[in-house]
């Protein structure tokens, strides 16, 4: 049977692999959105097919460029829970698991879970404006989704920030239960 100790010490050692998991992506998020419309005229058509619109043509350099800075709108959302989740695993590295840093971290992550679902709405009637401007009168398409898993994703970050208040009513009990003599 593991002492308490091993077990925060697991805790910790597996924190620090998330810490650096998500410190990675931090900065892997901006360069594969980068890569990914650079290379966008020569990608197999499976790269494509998540786009709200099909395209059939190479897209000028003018495009790919604002279809790159459209594509950073969920991508600063990703980067947003990101360094939320950098900075839990990093207080779980140092043994801080109940605290008011934890549950700020917690309703950041909820923030970012609900930006998410609004960014990625953006992103679809944005992209498919521009992915398609370059067509004829006619073929030019604006798109709009919202569908059961940004339904999902709205739930499931309300629930988070509801916990994380719950959490900093603990938070706060715990505080005034520390200080009373």
């Amino acid at each position: 049977m593991e002492t308490d100790s091993e077990n925060i010490n697991r805790i910790q050692r597996v924190s620090g692999t998330f810490r650096r998991l998500f410190t990675v992506l931090i900065f892997c998020i901006p360069v594969i959105t980068l890569l990914y419309w650079l290379f966008f005229n020569v990608l197999p058509v499976g790269f494509t097919t998540d786009l709200p619109v099909v395209v059939n043509q190479t897209l000028p350099l003018k495009t790919l460029v604002l279809a790159f800075l459209i594509s950073l709108i969920p991508a600063f959302v990703a980067i947003y829970g990101m360094i939320n989740l950098q900075k839990l695993f990093k207080l779980y590295e140092q043994a801080i698991v109940f605290s008011g840093q934890n549950v700020k971290c917690f309703r950041h992550l909820g923030y970012a879970l609900i930006y998410w679902v609004l960014a990625n709405l953006v992103f679809t009637i944005l992209i498919s404006i521009v992915l398609t401007i370059n067509n004829s009168p006619g073929e030019r398409m604006i798109v709009a989704r919202f569908g059961i898993s940004d339904i999902g994703a709205l739930i499931i970050g309300a629930v988070i920030i509801l916990v994380s208040w719950v959490m900093n009513e603990a938070v706060k009990l715990e505080d005034e239960q520390a200080h009373t003599v």
